[in-house]
């Protein structure tokens, strides 16, 4: 009996310290908790905050620790895509290539090739199939720095298998970003806080709390905009770019439970069985289920359309 105890406690601590108190996560965390700090000095250390937004922080703080117990899940399921790539022989770059690279070039150029591959793995969960994974991402109606963290374990599982899938072969060797993993990190919460932020003529090279909050605008201009996580100009590249000036558009996603934890999470699982329901009534002729929530501009994509692009170049307002 004691054995089993001893046994789930080396499981526990194990968790936490491979999360709360890795390298790459601490500093992220103590920035959030500096924002919250100095949140709490603005307002003379009065609680004051409204009850939308302690609910959202609530199911923000659940997601990250509900993420912390299936992590161990997350790394079985990348295991098993990562054996399977690497059963298929692709040719890769050789690691000792890369400590020929300064690091003042490798790391960058690393963080670059990382956003490239995030700015198509984000656009392919805002197609059908993955929508409902990253749809709890997009369901805070107060987005705020600890949306970060509001993440299905499913959609870190879909990110890890895309870099394996699109950078192994490039042979990147482990830990290559070393602190620029850190600075990814506190960039992410810094995108979500909410302060009209433009980066003015810098703009296009990192993004910008503007610039992301319009991608979790719930208007049909904004669906499948401002894709990349911190290149901004990977958006105009590829037509997604759009910042009309400030956001002012109310936020969360139709369809989707905006502060429940348990619907939330169940969320994918139950949009799926929908989907999948719905393919079996469209092959018998019968009318699919049309209360299945995914982002509108899904009927582009039954129309053959891509519902991200935006053939009418990217919308850049002239005062930015």
């Amino acid at each position: 009996m004691f054995e089993l105890w001893d046994r789930l406690w080396d499981r526990v601590t194990g968790i936490v310290q491979n999360t709360l108190l890795n390298p790459d996560t601490l500093p992220p965390l103590i920035f959030l908790g500096l924002i919250v700090l100095i949140a709490f000095h603005r307002k003379g250390y009065r609680f004051t905050w409204p009850r939308r937004l302690l609910e959202s922080v609530g199911v923000n703080a659940s997601f990250y620790i509900l993420n912390v117990f299936f992590g161990p899940l997350v790394y079985i399921m990348t295991d098993v895509v990562r054996s399977g790539y690497q059963t298929l022989g692709i040719p890769s770059v050789d690691p000792a290539f890369w400590s020929q690279v300064p690091a003042w070039v490798l790391i960058p150029f690393a963080i670059l090739c990382f956003d490239f591959v995030n700015y198509w793995n984000h656009r392919l969960m805002h197609m059908k199939w993955l929508w409902p994974v990253h749809a709890i991402h997009h369901s805070d109606p107060e987005v705020n720095g600890a949306t970060t963290y509001r993440i299905h374990f499913l959609e870190a599982f879909v990110m890890n298998a895309s870099y394996i899938v699109l950078l192994s072969w490039m042979g990147f060797p482990t830990g290559v970003m070393g602190l620029g993993a850190v600075a990814i990190g506190i960039h992410n919460i810094y995108v979500h806080l909410d302060i009209d932020w433009s980066h003015g003529p810098f703009r296009l090279l990192l993004a910008s709390p503007r610039y992301h909050r319009w991608h979790h605008a719930d208007e049909p201009a904004a669906y499948g905009k401002n894709l990349a996580n911190i290149f901004p100009f990977f958006d105009v590249l590829f037509g997604t770019y759009r910042v009309p000036g400030p956001c002012d558009a109310p936020l969360g996603a139709q369809g989707v439970p905006q502060n429940d934890l348990v619907k939330l999470w169940l969320f994918p699982f139950v949009e799926w069985s929908k989907q999948i329901s719905d393919l079996f009534k469209s092959g018998k002729g019968e009318n699919p289920d049309q209360s299945s929530a995914l982002d509108p501009v899904f009927a582009a994509v039954a129309s053959g359309d891509d519902p991200v692009a935006n053939k009418k170049g990217p919308e850049v307002h002239p005062g930015l």
